[in-house]
């Protein structure tokens, strides 16, 4: 005879499910097997997880939300532009626009221009031209702008409004009131 036992243990919403498959039977002499025993028996203990009812009145102990937290480097960065206006004028300049023409919030393409060519030629979600991004970029950076990462693109930006003013994005810096 088989059988087949299904346990689901259940503490604090983790589920972990241990299938047993015991086979019983009898041996030449007619006597009962031990097999079972012996397959329950060379099972490893399933670790021991603390019931939900003890933390009934104190609930779980409290994490620390930022002990595994990593800084964001857009925190870091130190610009003449807030990082907020450079991601608005990313989502106006790769992003996609609602019905009214206007650009919508976080829908900046920071690798646009990586999937295929747009027969527009710009990089990145500043959507650089290749010669300016080259102009401006460290030696170390991606020689493609939409493989740099955000806050690259922006550090390049920096340097390219220093130089160029608004007028290097001249359309879109109007029409999110950047242009001064």
């Amino acid at each position: 005879m088989r059988t087949l036992v299904l346990l689901l243990t259940s503490a604090l919403g983790v589920v972990g499910i241990t299938l047993i498959a015991a086979v019983t039977g009898t041996d030449a002499t007619g006597g009962e097997s031990n097999e079972a025993d012996e397959a329950v028996a060379a099972l490893p203990t399933p670790p021991r997880v603390a019931p939900p009812y003890l933390f009934a009145e104190t609930g779980p102990p409290e994490l620390d939300p930022g002990r595994d937290r990593q800084p964001d480097p857009l925190d870091e960065l130190d610009t003449t532009v807030d990082v907020e206006d450079w991601e608005r004028l990313a989502d106006c300049e790769s992003g996609n626009w609602d019905r009214n023409g206007d650009p919508k919030p976080d829908s900046a393409r920071w690798d646009y221009g990586l999937e295929f060519d747009h027969g527009d030629h710009f990089q990145g979600g500043l959507n650089f031209h290749p010669t300016t991004w080259d102009a401006y970029r460290d030696p170390d950076m991606p020689a493609h702008a939409g493989r740099a990462t955000q806050v690259e693109e922006i550090v390049i930006a920096e340097r390219v409004l220093d130089d160029q003013g608004w007028d290097a994005w001249p359309v879109c810096s109007e029409k999110m009131d950047l242009a001064v």
